[in-house]
């Protein structure tokens, strides 16, 4: 509990003018975003605040404090004693709120419970999407055609695997190089994502477990199909179809923390961290984020990574700085790259990324079996978990080794500053050396 205890002082320490005005910047941006859709939980149904409680404080303790608010207790995270409660008061009473909460000493921090209407904030579109040209215009460019030459080598692949099974962003990290000697075999990795369908024959036997936060007792089917599209990437079979992932051998673990809509709470998000760290889970994927960071949050991956959880998350979509998670010290950030190792134009950037990844025309599973390409930081990322889950195999015991080995594996892109890549392009034949 002693990170627990540090973070409870922190948080006390940071002082209330920097809460609440974080809080007012995060609600005054939501409020721009489309509303979530009628199925979820909108703050307009319920004010639900996140209460966090010293160590040591009593379940009695935090009742009598809950009680002297107004507060009505909704569930619990037991792990860094904290309550989500029903409060009546707005985001306008939110100032006298918090000064009633921390005028108790037990009382560590106070958020708001705020809905995020899509976490994947900007939505990956796919190229298959993009306007379809005449087909005057395709044979008038037949003759004309060349294959666009890449600045990196293409690797030979292994005996018998086929290339059309290897997707660009698969062989520019060079996982096949690797899979002579690991192939992530049984490497528990979580995709905090909205689900996966482990029916897909590119993912069938690999969904080794499933947590739903909505609902502890519902299934993971992906309704969305980010998170499918993401575990492709991660773990999709080596069959000789369809896709493959940069650790097809690795057991992967849907964690359901996003709607269909890529909604949610923000409890449910960290429920997900929290089940990760207490399920044994080695890697964790995060192609999700919000443009500021909460305080419950980073408790929640500190949480995990205290219990040998790496966290890998998404950079970014909007050019600009990076989001959280990923902006927090414990966690890998991951930016976009394209097929010209140049930064993706979308690609968060800034001296939180640690690495660069394939994230532009990534083709991989959707659900009910099918393949798409999508686009985003989203994409990138799952390549770089991947590749820690071949780390994990090789030897890596926790996120510090995990990070180190990584980082001897790099290498710096040509033309791109520490702001964009990071280490750089990760490759999978040094890390399996």
């Amino acid at each position: 509990m002693v990170i627990f205890e540090k973070a409870a002082a922190d948080a006390r320490l940071r002082g209330r003018m920097l809460m609440r005005s974080s809080l007012w910047l995060v609600l005054a941006a939501w409020t721009l975003w489309a509303a979530p859709a009628a199925d979820a939980q909108s703050p307009a149904q319920a004010k639900r605040f996140i209460i966090g409680f010293v160590p040591g404080a009593t379940s009695t303790q935090r009742e009598s404090a809950l009680k002297s608010l107004g507060a009505a207790p909704v569930d619990l995270i037991e792990d860094f004693n904290a309550v989500v409660a029903e409060v009546p008061a707005g985001p306008a009473e939110f100032a006298v709120l918090e000064d009633k909460a921390l005028a108790n000493p037990l009382v560590a921090a106070i958020e708001e419970d705020v809905y995020i209407p899509n976490w994947l904030v900007d939505a990956e579109p796919s190229f298959q999407a993009m306007p379809l040209p005449s087909w005057a215009s395709v044979l008038a460019a037949i003759g004309a055609f060349k294959p666009k030459p890449v600045p990196w080598q293409r690797p030979a692949l292994p005996p018998g695997v086929d290339a059309n099974e290897v997707p660009w962003g698969v062989l520019r990290v060079d996982a096949p190089a690797a899979w002579s000697k690991t192939m992530g075999e049984g490497v528990r990795v979580a995709v905090v994502d909205t689900g996966i369908d482990g029916s897909h024959p590119d993912l069938q036997g690999q969904v080794a477990g499933c947590y739903n936060a909505f609902d502890s007792n519902a299934s993971c089917m992906d309704d969305n199909s980010h998170g499918t599209h993401v575990s492709g990437t991660i773990a999709g079979l080596l069959d000789g179809k369809g896709v493959v992932g940069v650790a097809p051998k690795a057991r992967l673990y849907a964690v359901k923390v996003l709607d269909k809509n890529g909604g949610a709470n923000l409890t449910s998000v960290i429920k997900g961290l929290v089940w990760c760290a207490n399920n044994n889970i080695q890697v964790a994927n995060m192609s999700l984020g919000a443009p500021y960071g909460f305080i419950f949050l980073h408790w929640a991956v500190q949480y995990a990574h205290s219990k040998g959880v790496t966290v890998v998350a998404a950079a970014g979509n909007d050019g600009k700085s990076v989001g959280y998670p990923a902006a927090y010290p414990e966690v890998i950030a991951v930016s976009a790259s394209d097929p010209d190792d140049k930064i993706a134009d979308f690609s968060s950037r800034g001296d939180r990324v640690a690495f660069i990844a394939p994230g532009v025309h990534v083709k991989s599973s959707i659900p009910g079996g099918g393949y798409d390409f999508y686009d985003g930081t989203s994409m990138a990322t799952p390549h770089v978990t991947g590749l820690a889950a071949l780390a994990v195999s090789r030897g890596a015991g926790n996120p510090e080794a995990v990070r180190a080995a990584l980082n001897k594996a790099a290498k710096r892109l040509p033309g791109l500053g520490g702001l964009e890549q990071g280490g750089g392009m990760i490759d999978a034949a040094l890390l399996a050396q």
